[in-house]
C-alpha cells in the first residue's frame, strides 16, 4: 500500500475485521482461550496506532475479562449461552434484527452485494448468510479491493460505496440490537469477554462509516430498500415471540429425548427452508445448561480461516 493513499486505515481495519470474524466462529474454527489471550489480543494491540478506536480502556478490559477464565470450554461456554443455545439470547444472524425473522428481506440484500464483489458462500460454511463473521470477512474483502483498485489507479469509488451501504443499513443497525441483547445477558465471567467483542466491533464499525461516508461522492443507495423496516427491538421480540409447534427431538449430547420450546422449532423451521442443517439445535435443557459435558455442543460455523498465523 503506498503512503499516499487516501484510505491509509483500510487495511488495518480489513485485518482488524478477519481477527474478530474468526472470533465470532470460535465453535467450529476450534477457537481456544491460550489464542485469544495470545494472538489475538496482540493483534488487537498492535493494530491501536492504526485504529484509534481501538482504546487501551477496552483493551485493558478485554485482557481482564479474559484472565478470568480457567479454561477454554468456560471461553466456549460464553459463547454457548450468548449466541448459540437455543434460545439464545444474542443469536448472530443479522437478519434477526432487522427483519424479526431468518432469511427475510434483509438477507437477500446482503447476498446481492456479497455476488457483486464475486463472493459466494462457501457450501462449507452452514449457517446463514447474514451471519455477523461472513460479514465481517466481506467487509475486509471490499476493503482489500478498495485499495488495490486505488495503488493500480483504478475506482475504488463503487467498492466504498457498497460497504458503506452495507455498514450504515445492514451491519451497525443488526449490531445495535446484538450489543443490547448481550449487555442485558452478561452476568458471568464466561460471557464478559464475548461482551467486550461485540463492543469493540460496534465502536470499529461506527468508526469505519463515519470516515469513509463522507469520502464516498454522490448520495448512498440504501443496502436494503424495505420500505417499512420494522424497529430492531420489536423485530427481535415479534421473532423471541414466535408460535411454532413444539417438536420431540433426540438431544445430540445425552440422547434423551425432549421436547423443544417454541422459538427453538421456529428457528429449526427456518433453516430447514432455506437448506441449512438444524442438527446443531438438538441440544436438551439438561445438556445447554452446562449440567453435561458443554463440549459436546456443536453450533454451525464456516470452514473459513479468517485469521491464520
Amino acid at each position: 500500500m503506498t503512503h499516499d493513499s487516501p484510505h491509509p486505515e483500510l487495511l488495518p481495519a480489513a485485518e482488524l475485521n478477519l481477527c474478530l470474524a474468526r472470533a465470532f466462529l470460535a465453535h467450529h474454527t476450534g477457537v481456544t482461550l491460550e489464542e485469544t489471550r495470545g494472538p489475538l489480543l496482540d493483534d488487537l494491540h498492535n493494530l491501536t496506532e492504526a485504529l484509534p478506536e481501538l482504546d487501551d480502556e477496552h483493551l485493558a478490559a478485554l485482557d481482564i475479562a479474559l484472565a478470568a477464565l480457567t479454561d477454554t470450554q468456560q471461553l466456549i461456554l460464553g459463547y454457548s449461552r450468548l449466541f448459540l443455545t437455543p434460545p439464545a439470547p444474542a443469536p448472530l444472524n443479522l437478519g434477526a434484527y432487522l427483519d424479526g425473522g431468518l432469511m427475510a428481506r434483509s438477507v437477500t440484500h446482503m447476498e446481492t452485494l456479497y455476488r457483486r464483489h464475486g463472493l459466494e458462500r462457501d457450501p462449507a460454511f452452514r449457517d446463514l448468510p447474514d451471519h455477523l463473521s461472513l460479514n465481517l470477512q466481506w467487509l475486509a474483502w471490499v476493503y482489500s479491493a478498495a485499495l488495490e483498485a486505488r495503488e493500480a489507479g483504478a475506482n475504488a469509488t463503487p467498492a466504498l460505496t457498497d460497504a458503506v451501504a452495507m455498514l450504515r443499513d445492514v451491519t451497525l443497525p443488526a449490531l445495535a440490537g446484538i450489543r443490547r441483547k448481550v449487555v442485558q445477558a452478561d452476568g458471568d465471567t464466561t460471557t464478559r469477554p464475548w461482551r467486550l467483542l461485540v463492543e469493540l466491533t460496534q465502536s470499529h464499525l461506527q468508526w469505519q462509516l463515519a470516515r469513509l461516508e463522507p469520502r464516498v461522492p454522490g448520495p448512498v443507495e440504501a443496502a436494503s430498500p424495505a420500505p417499512e423496516r420494522p424497529d430492531a427491538s420489536v423485530a427481535m421480540a415479534r421473532f423471541e415471540a414466535s408460535e411454532a409447534p413444539r417438536e420431540t427431538l433426540i438431544c445430540r449430547a445425552c440422547g434423551e429425548a425432549f421436547e423443544s420450546d417454541p422459538v427453538m422449532a421456529e428457528i429449526r423451521r427456518r433453516l430447514a427452508a432455506a437448506g441449512v442443517s438444524a442438527d446443531h439445535l438438538a441440544v436438551c435443557p439438561r445438556c445447554r445448561d452446562g449440567r453435561d459435558d458443554a463440549a459436546v455442543m456443536r453450533p454451525p460455523g464456516a470452514g473459513l480461516k479468517a485469521r491464520q498465523r
